[in-house]
């Protein structure tokens, strides 16, 4: 009967701490798995001893080569659940199992606060796991140090510490701040001593390490890697949340005393305990849910995987006003040759931002503003936005995918192949990584590939210094020297209707027939008709193409509704979205 009641206990101890890994593994499963696909897509572990090597460079170079060992599984969303929850709740255990060996009793408040603390932070994309794997790791050593190391032994984490600080950078002084309060309150008197010894060789550490070793900043050696972007700008939080770590044998002795009357059983303190772990967990789950962001990650994994239509179909159906969302659906609507038709199906900058992203070293931008370049031809410029992005954060798949394609489809096998070699090492590219091999030193090939052959017959001859703060005026260079450049002349109209340049337009219009058109795009039907009101009735030159009787029929139906409302705009506004929301001549009268 004891041995079933200690039983238990037992699990109902240990309760809580399933129910928060499974409520945890669940909202990171399957309702933000985008946080786990930005993290993936960030960084790419390549298994090889020159990628250890490079990630050597620096204290805390380590911990940042094993977070990105982790991140690759996050490839496949479950897994990735699975290792972030795993740590959260390693955490909260390694926290509560410390305080009971401090106090000889069980907490649950203390631990359970941390986690929820740490989950809250986790919940933004741009935190990395290695944060948190960094806080587990000393968390871990400093359990180890007092629940296994006594006397002298307790001399061990004091000596290795400038190794561990080479593995794990700043996130050392958490270790070293919970190992001073200890030896403060060590009973062997001896602990002093081993303070002394400690900060003695901290500070050895720092000065060797700045004046000698890695040549690097104060600020940096102290911190690294710990970064404000690394952890999605929460660093005055994540900081505090490692402050209190940093204290637990201080917290550890506050005694809190409970009056006996308000003393409840084991059994009932464990259902509440798990059933407050489940609201606060739900809790923050659903505050720190974005909408906006979770639909951006979705187009993006479309995107990457070229399922253009699939894109358009689902910014269609989930309206965004991203302009990073917008800026890829209008590389889609490219790609399908919908640009001009669909354009304002989708909220657009009158500046041109959505068509294309001007250079920008910090942040998202370089990632993802070599697309618009591809899909114009400008192959050597799209590889220097991949090459450039590469060099500012590292490896990353879809950025090594990129220089691949453009050094294939300009014929630079040899470096290309250096490329496909480190993909080959990668756990989840092989496949890629082999179908790329392939296409090797084969022009025919290439040209026979549905991507790379259309890129080949397209990429831009002559080369030229882009202007990356104006990409209008690299597509008038294409244009320039290469007339027939189907895809640049689409954006190049494209930015034509943004900025309502109607006589402009009517210029471009004679020119689609040369490029293969046989029908022409609805919008520049749209403007052509519009600009027949200035030109007295007149619509402009079509060339071969006639312009659809069912446009003038829609124009004539928008003036109609116009008039209703006595040719008053801001009346006639509600009636002509609902209707014409769609088109260049809602977007011309009220944008």
């Amino acid at each position: 009967m004891n041995r079933i009641k200690t039983n238990n206990n037992l699990l109902l101890s240990w309760f809580p701490y399933l129910v928060f890994f499974i409520a945890s593994f669940i909202y990171f499963g399957f309702f933000v798995d985008y946080i786990l696909f930005y993290q993936e897509k960030s960084s790419l572990f390549i298994f090889s001893s020159d990628f250890l090597f490079e990630n050597l460079h620096q204290p805390g170079g380590f911990l940042i080569w094993l977070g990105k060992f982790l991140s690759t599984f996050f490839y496949y969303p479950l897994a990735g659940a699975l290792i972030v929850s795993a740590i959260l709740t390693l955490i909260v255990t390694t926290v509560s199992n410390i305080i009971r060996l401090l106090t000889g009793k069980n907490s649950i408040i203390v631990p359970f606060m941390i986690g929820a603390a740490l989950f809250y932070l986790q919940t933004d994309y741009r935190f990395l796991i290695y944060n948190n794997l960094g806080l587990l790791l000393q968390l871990a050593l400093f359990y180890v140090t007092i629940r296994y190391l006594t006397s002298l032994k307790r001399w061990i984490p004091v000596i290795i510490i400038p190794l561990w600080y080479f593995a794990t950078g700043g996130f050392t002084w958490v270790f070293s701040i919970l190992l001073t309060f200890y030896f403060v309150f060590d009973k062997e008197k001896k602990g002093w001593t081993k303070i002394v010894a400690l900060w003695c060789l901290n500070l050895l550490i720092f000065y060797f390490s700045k004046e000698f070793l890695f040549f690097q900043t104060g600020e940096t050696l102290l911190t690294f890697p710990f970064t404000e972007l690394n952890t999605g700008s929460q660093s005055a939080f994540f900081l505090s949340v490692a402050g209190i770590l940093s204290l637990l044998p201080v917290i550890a002795r506050i005694k809190f005393s409970i009056p006996g009357k308000f003393r409840i059983s084991d059994f009932v303190e464990g259902i509440i305990t798990t059933t407050m772990v489940g609201i606060i967990l739900i809790s923050i789950g659903v505050q720190r849910f974005d909408k906006k962001t979770s639909q951006y990650f979705h187009v993006e994994k479309l995107f990457y995987q070229n399922k253009f239509d699939e894109v358009i179909a689902f910014n269609t159906t989930n309206p965004s006003t991203n302009s990073l969302t917008i800026f890829l659906n209008n590389i889609a609507l490219c790609e399908t040759d919908k640009l001009n038709d669909m354009l304002f199906s989708f909220p657009q900058s009158p500046d041109g931002k959505t068509l294309f992203l001007k250079w920008e070293m910090v942040g998202e931008i370089l990632k993802r503003g070599g697309y618009f370049y591809y899909t114009i031809g400008m192959m050597n410029e799209a590889h220097r936005w991949a090459f450039e992005n590469m060099v500012m954060k590292g490896h990353s798949p879809e950025g090594l995918k990129m220089l691949i394609r453009t050094e294939l489809i300009n014929g630079n096998y040899k470096v290309a192949s250096k490329y496909i070699t480190l993909l080959k090492k990668t756990a989840f590219y092989k496949k890629e990584a082999k179908a790329f091999e392939k296409l090797l030193f084969d022009d025919v090939a290439i040209n026979a590939d549905r991507e790379l052959g259309e890129k080949r017959h397209n990429r831009l001859e002559t080369d030229f210094f882009s202007i990356t703060d104006d990409p209008y005026i690299n597509i008038e260079r294409i244009l320039a020297t290469d007339s027939l450049n189907r895809k640049a002349f689409e954006y190049k109209l494209a930015f034509m209707l943004l900025k309502k340049d109607y006589q402009g337009i009517a210029n471009e219009i004679p020119k689609f027939t040369s490029l293969g058109f046989t029908i022409l795009p609805v919008h520049i039907e749209e403007a052509a008709v519009a600009l027949s009101v200035f030109n007295k009735g007149r619509l402009p030159y079509p060339g071969n193409i006639p312009i659809n009787r069912n446009t003038q029929l829609r124009w004539e139906q928008y003036l109609t509704v116009f008039q209703q409302y006595g040719t008053d705009p801001k009346a006639a506004e509600p009636a002509l979205r609902r209707q014409f929301g769609n088109t260049f001549w809602y977007y011309a009268f009220y944008r």
